[in-house]
């Protein structure tokens, strides 16, 4: 019967109710846990206007029709300009500001596009250099000539200062009752305002007599107004460019629900952004759907680089709190973010509350957490939340402190997470890999899991996980945990870790594969010597499954992977869900453990960057 295990259990509880010839219609598309096609969509805009935005230009002006020869200044000039079926062109340079779009489109041929002009860098940036003039900073406890202060009048400033506005209020955190115990505590408290002296972040302190020991540093006032500065490399402040951040968004439309836009191949710089979990993105949708976010680059946020979910906002206002809710449920979702490049944020890089139907594809995130707050439990290189029919893959992940490098958090359907490469992951508690209280069938496949201080693959609080042809190596704890985590429920119900079927996975690890629960599968699976298979077979598991010597060795300059085993890799049955490999290489219903199809020998060598 183990021969054909897999295929039962899949079948049985995985795939939706339909005839086997319907099914196999289907098989060459990509396929979600519950056996339907991933449906997503593309932009087949033929846009009737184009609107050029040019700052270098010498005719530039927002009193311009924005044509190439007498281009509008500011791109918030044209976002007030451009509707459906029309785009924005921008051409290179350095644009300061808020962009506000006025308008959405109407569908995938009717959309609204920001893009930059071809082969051009186009930076849009939260944050102006300040001009003010930079004096000793004298305190009556303490003075240092490495120290340095000015005065932060509103008037510099286009809307509310960021720096005073704290990281996470009480009032922010009564809605996230989980972080409670961080009321009034660091670095909480602290501003979202950023400091950049040319182009390298200072970081906050919450003394004023910590700053002398600190270069690189700065400290402000309780009136949100004096700023003292330690400098790097002791240089006077008045010789540099220091840049400090003016908005928690730099694209944000401010009607609700504005759909059918692209955001493509610009580069979003700091936002001087908060912790709250909703509404805090550089790049926010505000609760809209259909947009295609492409090919951008995102760099040294305070938290989070941006945001797709439907939920526009969370509040303790009772009505407005159940108006966003009703809005987000029936909001459709359809958004892609693909191909981006994602770094230096505070907390995490996409995230979105009410995820459906979206396309996660091709990012390279990384550089990730530096704010350190792991415990608040809202910070991931990936974290979305009450996830549906969604596809999460081939996204390069690493060097992620505080945070998981992808996080499916709560009550979550049919969401798949495929042919991703995550690496040096420095975390407390959670998982690399991260799927939360949620029941019904979501999959996690064909992953490279590296170097993780923690847990590789977690199933917290959840049922019916798919865990299958991934390779976990070098974790501090279990390579793959599944256990109730916590006392919550979910409409009534207390979670339970049950009915998870993990199988065909490849182990370097002492830990490989944990469970609270007798109720779960595992088997043709390939662990490591050190690893006690026969103490683990006496649970009920693993009865097929295999111990081989192996090595690994991992070059990350050039992304290669080798992997070096004392004999072959076994032969086992797999399942049409799993059609492809990591590399798309087509897979038969005999393949080989882990995530690649092709492995033959004793010695493998492969680019794990899952975007190639």
């Amino acid at each position: 019967m183990h021969k054909n295990i897999i295929i039962i259990l899949l079948f049985s509880f995985v795939l939706t109710i339909q005839s086997q010839v319907e099914y196999k219609k289907v098989i060459e598309k990509t396929i979600l846990p519950t056996g339907e096609i991933f449906k997503t969509w593309e932009n087949n805009t033929e846009y009737s206007k184009i609107y050029y935005v040019d700052q270098n230009h010498p005719k530039a002006s927002d009193s311009n029709p924005g044509t190439e020869a007498e281009p509008l200044l500011t791109i918030n000039r044209a976002a007030q300009l451009v509707r459906t079926g029309e785009k924005v062109v921008i051409k290179r340079g350095v644009y300061r500001e808020k962009i506000i779009p006025k308008y959405g489109g109407e569908s995938d041929k009717k959309m609204i596009s920001y893009e930059s002009f071809p082969e051009d860098e186009v930076i849009i940036k939260g944050s102006f250099v300040l001009e003010e003039k930079w004096e000793r900073s004298l305190n009556p406890t303490q003075y240092s000539e490495k120290l340095w202060m000015t005065t932060l009048p509103d008037s510099v400033f286009p809307h509310q200062s960021p720096f005073k506005i704290q990281n996470a209020n009480a009032d922010d955190i009564k809605i996230m009752p989980w972080a409670e115990e961080w009321v009034g505590r660091a670095p909480y408290t602290l501003t979202r305002g950023m400091i950049f002296q040319d182009g390298e972040r200072l970081s906050e302190l919450v003394a004023y007599e910590d700053l002398v020991r600190v270069p690189g540093a700065y400290w402000v006032d309780s009136s949100g107004t004096v700023l003292h500065i330690h400098p790097f490399d002791k240089k006077n402040p008045n010789d540099t460019k220091i840049e400090i951040t003016f908005t928690p968004h730099l694209f944000k439309p401010e009607q609700i629900g504005l759909s059918f836009i692209q955001v493509k191949g610009l580069t979003f710089m700091h936002a001087g952004n908060g912790f709250p979990r909703t509404g805090t993105g550089s790049l926010f949708t505000n609760g809209g759907h259909h947009w295609i976010i492409e090919k951008n680059k995102f760099d040294q946020m305070n938290s989070v680089a941006l945001e797709v979910g439907a939920l526009w906002v969370e509040t303790s206002d009772l009505e407005l709190r159940e108006k966003a809710y009703k809005y987000a449920v029936e909001n459709p979702g359809y958004m892609i973010v693909r191909r981006n490049e994602i770094s230096n944020c505070g907390t995490g890089g996409i995230q979105g509350m009410f995820v459906k139907n979206a396309l996660i594809e091709d990012n390279h995130i990384y550089n990730i957490g530096w704010q350190d707050v792991e415990r608040y439990w809202e910070c991931s290189a990936i974290k979305v939340l009450l996830v549906t029919n969604s596809l999460v893959r081939r996204n390069l992940i690493h060097d992620v402190e505080a945070a998981s490098a992808i996080w499916i958090d709560w009550n979550n359907h049919n969401v798949r997470v495929t042919q991703n490469t995550v690496f040096d992951l420095n975390m407390c508690c959670n998982g690399g890999l991260f799927i939360e209280a949620s029941r019904v069938w979501n999959m996690i496949d064909h992953n490279i899991v590296m170097n993780v201080h923690g847990i590789g693959i977690y199933g917290g609080d959840s049922d019916s996980l798919i865990i299958a042809h991934n390779l976990i190596v070098n974790t501090d704890n279990s390579g793959i945990h599944c256990i109730v985590g916590t006392d919550r429920s979910m409409n009534g119900r207390p979670f339970t870790s049950v009915d998870h079927r993990i199988f065909n996975n490849l182990f370097e690890t002492e830990a490989p594969i944990f469970f609270d629960s007798a109720q779960n599968y595992s088997d043709n699976n390939v662990f490591d010597n050190d690893f006690d298979l026969v103490g683990w077979r006496k649970k009920g598991f693993d009865e097929n499954s295999y111990k081989l010597g192996f090595t690994t060795k991992f070059d990350r300059e050039i992304l290669e992977l080798a992997i070096y085993t004392q004999g072959d890799i076994p032969q086992v049955e797999t399942n049409d869900l799993f059609k492809y490999d990591f590399n798309n290489n087509s897979r038969n219903s005999k393949t080989v453990t882990g995530p690649f199809n092709n492995w033959t020998g004793k010695q493998y060598k492969i680019n794990i960057d899952p975007r190639k």
